[in-house]
């Protein structure tokens, strides 16, 4: 498995050498007839990917909408994030110009400008990646944290143009502290707070959509100690490509709400706010509620949730065998050198004894 998965990664590097190469060359209008296409193909040939989509839809608006309204929304989901590849790669060419014509600015947004320290937030919904991109671009550059992948060319090559105007993306070792230098600094920082980060990675258990679902505590962690601006976000694009960047109301803080739980609820409240009145454009395909707690109904999951409790215990589990594995490994290879040190003793007796006979 692990040789299919070295083997796999040189395709996705030729892929992502291709993908740079090619993409920033295509017209803006070609750029929008590519993403359709390759969203509406990847929709019908992913069953479970389509399947995860359509639970999460059934949750989140249940007989509100109709199943074709539900469909709909889906496939251009896929169409959404096919249109975030593209574009990574297609501002990669020209960007400060194309980013000056494609990316526009709505007035909730301008405080991001103001030069006080800023918290930006935002979810996995129109094009995320532009806003760090243009924010870059305006002279306000970000210091963000961004999910590695798994292919590590992919993972630098990604990067690099993410940071393409400046931005920073910092690793996850010592992330923290980094962003508090730069909010510090009178700078900004960027999140993508709608992925599942559990409690023993730093995260709490909050309500979205109803049910629960684990996130990032660190918003809270960096207001309480830079009382910087917090900024929701949201950009999505328009049927000819261009985006729009809005933001909602900078979140108020009480004085007396310290706790970083209390501040990630409201965050989490705002990001489901956003994703309600832009369906079309978050991705639905995402395992976004695979763990309910002790105390959850679990038929209010969807089909792919798992117990938080059992899962950790697994964890913990596999954490032991491995323990014990890496125990018994390391005693067989002491009892080898104990082997040697014998045999190596033994021969040294024997050389010893035929010198003896020598000399007699």
């Amino acid at each position: 498995m692990k040789l299919r998965k070295r083997v796999r990664r040189i395709p996705e590097a030729l892929l992502v050498l291709f993908a740079r190469a090619v993409i920033p060359c295509i017209s803006r209008r070609g750029v929008l007839r590519i993403s359709r296409t390759l969203g509406t193909l990847t929709y019908l040939v992913s069953a479970k990917l389509r399947r995860v989509s359509a639970a999460n839809l059934d949750l989140a608006f249940g007989d509100v909408l109709s199943a074709v309204e539900k469909r709909d929304i889906s496939k251009a989901s896929f169409q959404s994030f096919c249109l975030v590849l593209l574009d990574l790669f297609w501002f990669n060419k020209n960007t400060t110009a194309r980013l000056e014509q494609y990316l526009r600015y709505d007035k909730s947004f301008e405080v991001a400008f103001s030069g006080d320290p800023v918290i930006i937030i935002t979810a996995h919904i129109g094009n995320w990646e532009v806003i760090n991109l243009g924010c870059g671009a305006k002279g306000h550059p970000l210091t963000s944290v961004a999910m590695p992948v798994k292919n590590s060319f992919a993972d630098r090559e990604l990067n690099r143009l993410r940071e393409k105007t400046g931005s920073r993306i910092s690793p996850r070792s010592g992330a923290i502290r980094n962003v508090i230098k730069t909010l510090r600094d009178g700078g900004g920082s960027f999140f993508v707070l709608d992925q599942n980060t559990l409690p023993n990675e730093g995260g709490v258990f909050v309500p979205f959509f109803g049910l629960s679902v684990p996130v990032s505590k660190a918003i809270g962690a960096l207001w309480s100690r830079t009382k910087a601006t917090i900024l929701v976000a949201w950009c999505v694009p328009d049927q000819d490509g261009y985006y729009t960047v809005y933001a909602k109301e900078p979140l108020s803080v009480p004085d007396d709400e310290t706790a970083a739980g209390a501040i990630t609820a409201r965050v989490t409240s705002e990001l489901e706010s956003v994703i309600r009145d832009n369906p079309n454009f978050w991705l639905w395909s995402y395992k976004r509620w695979r763990f309910y707690c002790e105390g959850d109904d679990p038929k209010a999951f969807p089909f792919y949730a798992e117990s938080f409790e059992a899962y950790m215990g697994y964890r913990d589990l596999v954490k032991t065998h491995h323990t014990a594995e890496k125990a018994a490994a390391d005693a067989r290879e002491s009892a080898d050198v104990a082997d040697v040190q014998l045999t190596d003793a033994r021969a040294a007796r024997i050389e010893w004894l035929r010198e003896r006979r020598s000399e007699k």
